[in-house]
């Protein structure tokens, strides 16, 4: 895997999270002046805060899978994705999502996931402990 496609996996990924995060916005009972406004600064934060990971990613999938084939940054992606949806649709449902409770859906996605570390159990474990460690940037994002 070149570089170049890595970082342009990396980011379509956090893309993808960003549309999903938009779109939970756009279900919210909120007038539309309001839902542009969470719109534009989620989107903004998440960017922002996502931007800086991509030379970390490598690291992690490694950690966590292994290797850095193709499919282990796509599968790594694809569960940091989940975890931003589902934490946008907790959000825009009204729930209050604090530390214990984003620990919570990290668990239940990576769970999700246990066919796809077929290697070891340690695999998920790692994976969930990257995304909880993720916490304090989580938050500043949803508030």
């Amino acid at each position: 895997m070149n570089k170049k496609s890595g970082g342009n996996l990396f980011l379509a990924g956090i893309f993808g999270a960003i549309a999903g995060a938009i779109g939970g916005l756009l279900l919210a009972p909120q007038s539309g002046k309001e839902t542009r406004e969470d719109i534009a600064r989620i989107s903004k934060e998440l960017a922002n805060k996502m931007k800086t990971k991509a030379v970390d990613t490598k690291k992690k999938v490694m950690d966590v899978f292994g290797e850095t084939s193709q499919a282990a940054v796509d599968k790594y992606t694809e569960i940091r994705t989940a975890v931003t949806d589902k934490l946008a649709a907790l959000k825009n449902a009204g729930n209050n999502i604090d530390k214990d409770k984003y620990g919570e859906v990290v668990d239940q996605v990576v769970d999700g996931f246990k066919d796809d570390f077929k290697a070891t159990k340690a695999g998920a474990k790692k994976m969930a402990k990257l995304l909880k460690n993720d916490w304090n940037k989580v938050k500043s994002a949803l508030n």
